[in-house]
C-alpha cells in the first residue's frame, strides 16, 4: 500500500517599512496523511500528532528540506554545502529566539 504524508509549516512574519528583514512572529505546523491511512496511527484523540505523528512530521519536513537543498544546488541558486551551513545557522537561531509555536488543524478531521 502506498500512502502520502504531508508536513506543513506555516510562518507568520511582520515587515516594517525600512527594515532589511521581516520578523518571524509565529510558526504553525501540522501533519496531514492520506485518506487510505488509519488516522489513529498518527493522531491523538484531539487530532494532534501523537508520537508516531511527530516522527512522521519530522521525517517529512527533513526530506522536504533535503530535496530543496538538492533542487537549489541543481538549479545553481546556491551551493549545497553553503545552503546546509545557512540551515544549521537558522536552526541555531530558532533555539535562541523562540517564536510563538502552535499545532494547527489544517484539515485533519
Amino acid at each position: 500500500m502506498k500512502y502520502r504524508i504531508t508536513g506543513i509549516s506555516q510562518l507568520t512574519l511582520e515587515y516594517k517599512e525600512g527594515d532589511k528583514k521581516s520578523r518571524h512572529i509565529s510558526t504553525d505546523f501540522n501533519l496531514e496523511v492520506g485518506n487510505n491511512v488509519d488516522k489513529d496511527r498518527f493522531f491523538d484523540k484531539y487530532n494532534l500528532p501523537n508520537a508516531d505523528g511527530s516522527k512522521a512530521l519530522t521525517h517529512c519536513l527533513v526530506h522536504g528540506l533535503v530535496a530543496n537543498i538538492h533542487y537549489a544546488h541543481e538549479k545553481g541558486f546556491i551551493n549545497d554545502a553553503k545552503h546546509l551551513r545557512q540551515i544549521i545557522a537558522e536552526l541555531e537561531r530558532g533555539f535562541i529566539q523562540i517564536p510563538k509555536i502552535s499545532v494547527e488543524n489544517f484539515g485533519n478531521k
